[in-house]
């Protein structure tokens, strides 16, 4: 069994960590911190009561290094990137997997731009490995110490994006508009994210500047032989959970089919990635609570039009940290996270 903790777990990401953890036939929860509440953690999320009696601990995460093989970071952005050297060095054996955005970006000077502070440890930028299971990092995030787990917007864009720029298959610019709910915004309402304000509305949001940008191209520079070069706008809509993205890829004029069967035959044997038969759209109620990816393909003249649902809370955050664990770990990739979506 793997001993886990959570550091962090007062959020939206602790909470589906939370639930997701103590399902899993690998895995020993063993604490769950906050630095707000004290008490049960079923106070704080009843929907969890009867499947545990842990309380929340204001542990230390160093602490917490020394006892545990495995620390889940689902905290606010510069906290980990503060504790994550000690962590490490306090236990040689100890793995760490970042919810946040502290360790996904190429360099310091990245970090300070998109995040509006330094970074404390600019050492592990270049240490961390970027958890992309689906989309290249299988291997890197194998017996990795330090993963980077990818943002929810970012995630859903390459999962659109990177079968095409693996396979040299992007001529020109692309287009990516991504749509999500409004958990994607965390637990504490702001003036433009609490209920009122998403009900019955739809907007766009940074458009072309949004911190996960820089993400996207650094995982696809990796591996493509051109220029990297898309156009990224993030929407707001009125449901919960969920992301949409819907990307028009330029190909060369009569290779539309070559790029579907690219991405067809770049998913084959995901276990988590369905691409839909011919027509059929995906649709965020029919993954929204699970780990799975649905992708529709269509070819146009000169272009594809790739879309991709996934569940911002799942997919997009803590159902991919628990995929990067299993790898990690060494552990049956799938395990603790083979349940359905809602469907509602």
């Amino acid at each position: 069994m793997i001993r886990a903790a959570i550091v962090g777990g007062t959020g939206y990401g602790g909470m589906e960590l939370l639930r997701l953890l103590l399902a899993h036939p690998g895995v020993e929860l063993g604490a769950l911190t906050s630095r707000t509440q004290t008490g049960p953690v079923v106070d704080d999320h009843p929907h969890l009561r009867g499947h545990t009696d842990l309380c929340f601990t204001q542990d230390k995460a160093v602490d917490l290094a020394r006892e545990h093989d495995l620390l889940f970071f689902a905290t606010p952005h510069g906290v980990c990137a503060k504790e994550a050297a000690d962590v490490l060095a306090v236990n040689d054996t100890v793995k760490v997997i970042d919810l946040s955005g502290d360790h996904r970006l190429a360099s310091a000077a990245d970090y300070q731009t998109h995040y509006g502070k330094p970074h404390p440890h600019p050492e592990l930028l270049d240490a961390a490995v970027y958890g992309t299971p689906e989309c290249g990092a299988r291997d890197a995030v194998r017996g990795a110490r330090l993963v980077a787990n990818p943002g929810c917007h970012a995630y859903a864009s390459l999962l659109a994006l990177h079968p095409l720029y693996d396979a040299g298959l992007v001529t020109g610019r692309a287009s990516v508009f991504s749509v999500t709910g409004s958990s994607g915004s965390g637990a504490k309402p702001s003036g433009g994210t609490h209920h009122p304000e998403r009900f019955g509305n739809f907007k766009a949001y940074k458009p072309l500047d949004h911190q996960h940008v820089p993400e996207i191209e650094r995982a696809l520079d990796r591996i493509s032989d051109v220029p990297v070069a898309f156009d990224f706008v993030p929407h707001s809509a009125p449901f919960a959970r969920g992301i949409h993205v819907t990307a028009l890829v330029p190909v060369e004029s009569g290779d539309e089919a070559a790029a579907v069967a690219a991405i067809e035959t770049h998913y084959a044997n995901e276990p988590f990635v369905r691409v839909l038969p011919d027509g059929e759209q995906p649709q965020v109620r029919a993954v929204a609570g699970s780990n799975f990816v649905d992708v529709g393909v269509k070819p146009g003249h000169g272009t594809l039009c790739v879309t991709v649902a996934i569940d911002n809370l799942g997919k997009g955050m803590a159902g991919t940290a628990v995929q990067n664990l299993n790898i990690a770990c060494g552990l049956d990739e799938t395990a603790g996270l083979m349940q359905p979506g809602a469907g509602l």
